[in-house]
């Protein structure tokens, strides 16, 4: 990455952990006055965040849509943007920052241990289908870290009220019934935006390597996780599966989509998803 992108880019992230310190702070001081600040701090991360990405595009002529790195950078970033959308003006869901600020830092420092290293583009990327693949997947990603988020807080908040002595930080957030509604939409967000990324990707394969479907690694991940996700929305409507069954469930199942976009590059390497940024 350009000296520029790097400093930006260690400021977001400090930022950024600043305020997943601070909640947990909150939460274990029962400080609740301190959480109303922490977003603020989140949007300064964020703003930083958005001048590293342009600092990188300035540097390398294309957005950053490839690579660990870059997946880290870009994935942040729209997890960033989706706690704020739902945090501004909605102060009891801004505590969904207790999910997914780890989150995000956790892929953008794996995708900085990773290659961060200034590349062209491959040929293969230069179409429309990349953007519209690789939007609708962060979307996807966006929608399944919120309902993650409120996996995490329905559970924090339910264990709370069986206390003595409750924690005033949790009635900041919105009651039991609200968050299980929560979880449950953005699930429904990230499964319809993540079966547009998967036709978007099959009609950009069929154009690169001539084929709809090829049971590649990366694909394959991204179907298992596409299909989890609709068995969980399944489960939850059919047979009604309801509160800490479903918080738990939207939780574990993040972590598929965490093996599609990082994992498979553990096991494998001959994904045809690597191109030229391995």
């Amino acid at each position: 990455m350009s000296p520029v992108e790097s400093v930006l880019f260690w400021i977001s992230l400090s930022l950024y952990a600043l305020a997943a310190g601070g909640y947990v702070y909150a939460l274990v001081f029962k400080n609740p006055t301190i959480t109303e600040r922490l977003i603020h701090a989140i949007a300064a991360g964020f703003a930083v965040h958005t001048a590293a990405i342009a600092a990188r595009y300035a540097a390398q002529g294309h957005l950053p849509w490839s690579g660990d790195y870059e997946q880290g950078l870009m994935g942040g970033w729209f997890i960033i943007l989706s706690t704020l959308y739902v945090g501004y003006g909605r102060r009891r869901l801004h505590l969904l920052a207790v999910g997914t600020i780890p989150a995000a830092l956790l892929i953008m420092g794996y995708g900085a241990m990773r290659n961060p290293v200034l590349t062209p583009m491959a040929a293969s990327l230069k179409t429309v289908w990349l953007y519209i693949h690789v939007y609708f997947a962060w979307l996807a990603y966006g929608g399944y870290t919120l309902a993650m988020g409120a996996g995490i807080v329905y559970l924090l908040k339910r264990r709370d009220e069986t206390r003595p002595s409750p924690n005033p930080v949790y009635d900041k957030l919105p009651n039991l019934e609200r968050l299980e509604e929560l979880m449950f939409r953005y699930m429904v967000f990230g499964f319809i935006t993540d079966a547009i990324m998967i036709a978007a990707g099959a009609i950009w394969a069929k154009d690169l390597w001539g084929s709809y479907w090829s049971w590649d690694p990366v694909e394959t991940w991204s179907l298992v996780s596409w299909l989890i996700y609709g068995l969980a929305i399944h489960l939850r409507v059919t047979l009604g599966w309801r509160g800490p069954k479903l918080a738990w469930l939207v939780i574990v199942a993040l972590s598929t989509v965490i093996i599609t976009f990082f994992g498979v590059n553990f096991v494998v390497d001959t994904s045809m998803h690597f191109f030229n940024v391995r």
